[in-house]
């Protein structure tokens, strides 16, 4: 379903600010060593993926080298470091170039040694099919010999298996959140770069759809359904997010202001502007004075398993203990780290159980609207991501299009988070929520 208005341009404002760009590093282990990148040239003959239109001859568009070239901000990503802001930034930084430096090309270019490119293979490419698929010379020869070749041929050959949401999330979120080799750092904020925004099924599938077609066919048995691709990306990306503060907390004696929420210092500075909740309705609430840490999807999980009867108080004591850590005790935010990521892999596997029928969608979409008309998504980081979670609950209800207008308006109060207003936040969320006629519940498949 396309799904258009304020969700739409929500993301397509936040995705063409960060330039989207996606990563190989899911499938790194299982890639042959002698494996090489071939270059998005290699795609590009119009009986393979470069057709002017789709064809119907295979069960992929065929089209998809021209859609990407032509419509995916992914392979813009490397002359987007050509442009004005981003040389300012580098000057800013002082790391030369920005095409040239390794920070700016570790999400904005298929970055690979040299010994594993082809002549093909053009850095200018940007984030291009290798990028996400895996290098192709083991099974680009003979990806399209199905049924005589079967996909499990492919992928034991190189190539990603991105229709599994687990490896989606691990391919995506290392850029789109950061890696042990991608960070967005606090200096890099400083200098100009954009604040990290990303949901794995929003954007996911808003990109599919970006320029007004399809980018690949999404029919029956063709795709894991939305929430479960939702929830695999919620959990990798508060993964990834622990995992960066594991990286940089304490390094030097101080920890990166990268890995805390930003709006725990660029806010107004009344004490009622950005939170200062209750626990009660705000469980990942710090003590007075400590800075949070990046914790939108980490809110998002509480309150997804929570709506479904998974408990969470070991992972919400395991947060909190580490948010404290970083803040006053940098020593001991190793080991509080790590407890916080043994609780979420229990929760991960609860949630991942999950069978996402009509019943289970209704109970998440009205478990995020009490939660954040209750305070729980306390800044527009946090706001962003549940709104963009009670949508695709929506859309899974079949409730979006009647509810439009309420969406649009959902989108325009986080369109500038810097005139983020909370009250106004609960208002429209309210004018949502009553205009969302239930369903009858009746089993539903996956």
């Amino acid at each position: 379903m396309m799904r258009e208005g304020g969700r739409m341009r929500f993301v397509r404002r936040t995705a063409q600010s960060l330039l989207l760009c996606l990563s190989m590093a899911a499938s790194a282990a299982d890639v042959p060593k002698d494996a090489k990148h071939e270059g998005a040239a290699s795609c590009a003959s119009s009986l393979c993926h470069g057709s002017s239109r789709p064809l119907e001859a295979h069960g992929v568009l065929q089209n998809e080298y021209v859609t990407w070239s032509q419509f995916d901000p992914h392979s813009s990503a490397y002359r987007v470091l050509l442009n004005a802001r981003s040389r300012q930034m580098a000057a800013r930084l002082r790391i030369g170039p920005a095409e040239k430096a390794p920070q700016c090309l570790a999400c904005h270019a298929e970055v690979v040694p040299a010994a594993q490119r082809s002549p093909r293979h053009q850095l200018s490419d940007g984030v291009a099919c290798e990028s996400c698929h895996g290098p192709s010379s083991k099974w680009l020869p003979t990806h399209h010999q199905s049924p005589a070749v079967t996909h499990a041929d492919n992928l034991a050959r190189g190539l990603v298996a991105l229709e599994r949401p687990a490896v989606r999330a691990e391919t995506c979120t290392a850029c789109h959140v950061g890696d042990a080799t991608r960070y967005a750092s606090h200096a890099m904020m400083a200098a100009g770069h954009p604040r990290l925004v990303f949901d794995l099924e929003t954007y996911g599938e808003l990109w599919r759809t970006s320029g007004g077609r399809e980018h690949y066919r999404k029919g029956p048995g063709k795709a894991a359904p939305a929430p479960e691709i939702w929830v695999a990306g919620l959990v990798t990306a508060t993964r990834r997010q622990l995992d960066l503060v594991g990286q940089h907390a304490g390094r030097g004696g101080m920890t990166d202001f990268g890995v805390y929420a930003c709006h725990s210092c660029h806010r107004d500075l009344r004490v009622a502007a950005f939170g200062g909740g209750t626990v009660a309705a705000d469980p990942l609430t710090g003590a007075p004075g400590e800075l949070r840490l990046q914790d939108g999807n980490a809110r998002m999980l509480i309150v997804v398993a929570q709506s479904l009867g998974i408990a969470t108080q070991d992972f919400t004591a395991a947060w909190t203990r580490a948010q404290s850590a970083v803040n006053r005790e940098p020593a001991r935010s190793a080991a509080a780290v790590a407890a916080v990521r043994s609780a979420l892999a229990r929760l991960g596997v609860s949630l991942g159980s999950q069978r996402w029928q009509t019943a289970e969608r209704q109970r998440v979409f009205d478990g995020l609207m009490r939660a954040a008309r209750g305070g729980a998504f306390p800044d527009p980081a946090a706001a962003e991501q549940a709104a963009m979670g009670m949508v695709m609950m929506l859309a899974e209800l079949e409730l979006d299009r009647a509810r439009k207008a309420q969406i649009d308006q959902l989108f325009a109060t986080l369109r500038d988070e810097n005139a983020f207003d909370r009250a106004r936040f609960a208002r429209v969320l309210a004018q949502l929520d009553r205009g969302a006629e239930r369903p009858v519940v009746v089993p539903r498949g996956p």
